[in-house]
């Protein structure tokens, strides 16, 4: 995997970068650390986090339209069960999409139910941005340690 993770990021440099978490973080959930632990053995780690900041926060923007916009047309007449998911979602809005929203698997129908549920778009980026930057952040720290340790 780092091979092909390594020949992907030649050929398309911090661009295959962004594309690569735009994609992990928007419908198909890609795992995109292998990839950015291998763009850190060719590129400064700081363009590192800036292009997978970019690419994973459109990708997550992607998500929340698509709840906002497609399932909540979907669901023209409104349940009791998803009264109730409205709920409780209003209820913890604010700390689910802080802490969970960067999780594989979790986060991506998180953030679709946002914009379901119409949580405010402002509070949505604020929050699941702080979500990334302290992700990738430590992701990227543990990555430079890792290649100090073993001397890439």
């Amino acid at each position: 995997m780092v091979i092909f993770d390594q020949v992907f990021l030649n050929k398309y440099g911090l661009l295959g970068l962004l594309i690569t978490t735009f994609i992990s973080y928007s419908i198909i959930p890609v795992p995109s650390e292998a990839v950015i632990l291998a763009s850190l053995v060719l590129f400064n780690p700081f363009y590192t986090f800036i292009f997978t900041l970019i690419g994973s926060t459109l990708g997550s923007i992607t998500n929340y339209h698509i709840g906002h916009k497609g399932i909540k047309r979907l669901l023209k007449k409104e349940s009791k069960i998803s009264q109730k998911a409205r709920k409780i979602f209003r209820k913890h809005e604010t700390l689910s999409i802080l802490l969970l929203s960067g999780f594989p698997l979790i986060g991506d129908p998180l953030i679709v139910l946002a914009g379901s549920l119409e949580m405010p778009f402002w509070k949505f980026f604020i929050y699941s941005t702080i979500n990334k930057i302290i992700y990738f952040s430590v992701l990227i720290i543990f990555g430079i340690g890792f290649e100090s340790l073993i001397g890439i």
